[in-house]
């Protein structure tokens, strides 16, 4: 099950840099059908790095891939690499609204 704290990050993330609607984003949302790839996939991970001091490698073979992936794999995958020093940041950007820079 996915880590709330990062979904919720996520979300906010997405909307912000890839402008997609909040209230179709979820840990069940998979980023093929919200369009996007997994180019977009290593740019969300880039974000996530930098916003939160998070090292997310993008080149872990445990990294999720393929047509399946949902925000929920995304932070499964990101809560790996989590400590709890970057989990204050987390909640600071979990509830920052969606539209505007923590």
């Amino acid at each position: 099950m996915a880590d709330q704290l990062i979904v919720d990050t996520l979300v906010r993330l997405i909307v912000r840099h890839f402008e997609l609607d909040p209230e179709q984003l979820n840990a069940d949302s998979n980023l093929q059908h919200l369009g996007l790839d997994s180019i977009a996939l290593a740019e969300l991970l880039v974000v996530v790095e930098e916003e939160t001091g998070i090292d997310v490698p993008l080149t872990d073979e445990s990294m999720p891939a393929g047509s399946e992936v949902t925000i929920g794999a995304v932070a499964d995958y990101v809560a790996r690499f989590a400590d709890d020093s970057t989990r204050a940041v987390l909640h600071t950007l979990a509830a920052a609204p969606a539209d505007v820079d923590a």
